[in-house]
């Protein structure tokens, strides 16, 4: 059982002063934690105030002690899909850790989730970190192991690509290749919201409790229109049947002006009934081709994989993805309310 603890104040963010407060002390513990990060976004986080991420209910909360803020917690609840879990984030400034205020947060954390008759906390740790040591002390389960690689740029070995790509061009003559960056094309609306629902039934989530997305055009639209608010750019290529056929495999990488040296790869996915033609290798490397001719000054892309994802893994690491950190999304299952 969580306790709080009594002499830190936790105060939810009201406004643009108070949603600064609480950036800063996530991006104080960021700098430390891991300082050859990407820094967070201030234009990213201020988005929330004039257009929230679509379809979830967001809520940011600070914690003090003697006045200072040493805390953040966010809290993002899904609106449409998986409304029984509440995805949260929290940061304590490196100075005032191991003093309860982690735990703090998390009773608060639970407290909310129970307020929007959520079941389950769902947090992503870096294995290794305090956090970690929190999550086995509450009692939570570790749900899903991923890994963060990292591919410097330009690449060690172009000709290693080129080879790459030439193979899975090979591979798969019955298909061209499409990209576009940025808001996504009227006419590939229906395919990227099919593939996009499915890398919530196809992608591996072990014992995570994730339950099928549901997207459509609209949703695609409502989610470009965030990024582009945000000032994030999607680069995104997709393989097609023929020359007209509809969408089967595609891959996005994000790209933030404010940091001209990252990019970050989103989701990839290829249709089962079109696996075996090395489509993931080829909209990857041709994304990546098209990010070094749109954003020359990227020096380093990072992806996400699930360790029980050996077939994307071995792509990534084919193309130069090196291990960089390891993650573990952990489950806390939150008390329902009891009656007085």
């Amino acid at each position: 059982m969580m306790t709080a603890v009594t002499d830190v104040e936790i105060t939810r963010v009201a406004d643009e002063p108070g949603l600064r407060t609480w950036f800063d002390v996530g991006a104080a513990a960021a700098a430390h934690d891991r300082p050859a990060d990407p820094p967070p976004s201030w234009a990213e986080t201020r988005a929330e105030l004039t257009r929230p991420w679509p379809r979830r209910v967001v809520e940011h909360w600070v914690a003090r002690r003697d006045g200072e803020a040493v805390g953040a917690l966010s809290l993002a609840m899904p609106t449409h899909d998986n409304v029984g879990s509440a995805l949260v984030d929290g940061d304590v400034l490196p100075a005032h850790r191991r003093r309860g205020i982690g735990r703090a947060l998390l009773a608060r954390a639970a407290e909310r989730a129970r307020a929007h008759n959520r079941t389950r906390l769902i947090l992503e740790v870096r294995r290794g970190g305090e956090g970690e040591a929190l999550m086995r002390a509450v009692g939570a389960r570790a749900a899903l192991h991923d890994r963060r690689r990292r591919l410097p740029l330009p690449p060690a070995d172009p000709a290693a690509l080129a080879r790459l790509e030439a193979e899975a061009v090979a591979a798969a003559p019955g298909y061209t290749v499409v990209g576009w960056d940025g808001p996504t094309p009227a006419e590939h609306l229906d395919d990227i919201a099919r593939l996009s629902g499915r890398m919530s039934t196809d992608a591996p989530f072990d014992d995570l409790h994730w339950e099928p997305e549901a997207y459509d055009a609209a949703r695609i639209r409502e989610i470009d229109a965030a990024l582009a608010v945000r000032g994030v750019t999607a680069l995104v290529t997709a393989a097609r049947v023929g020359a007209t056929g509809p969408l089967v495999a595609f891959t996005v990488l994000l790209h933030r002006t404010e940091v001209p040296w990252h990019a970050g790869q989103g989701d990839t996915l290829v249709e089962p009934a079109h696996r075996g033609h090395r489509l993931g290798a080829r909209v990857k490397l041709a994304n990546l081709a098209r990010l070094a001719a749109t954003a020359p000054g990227v020096r380093a892309v990072d992806t996400w994989n699930a360790d029980s994802n050996p077939w994307m893994v071995a792509i990534n690491e084919a193309m130069g993805f090196r291990p960089y950190d390891a993650w573990t999304e952990w489950e806390l299952d939150v008390e329902p309310a009891t009656d007085p």
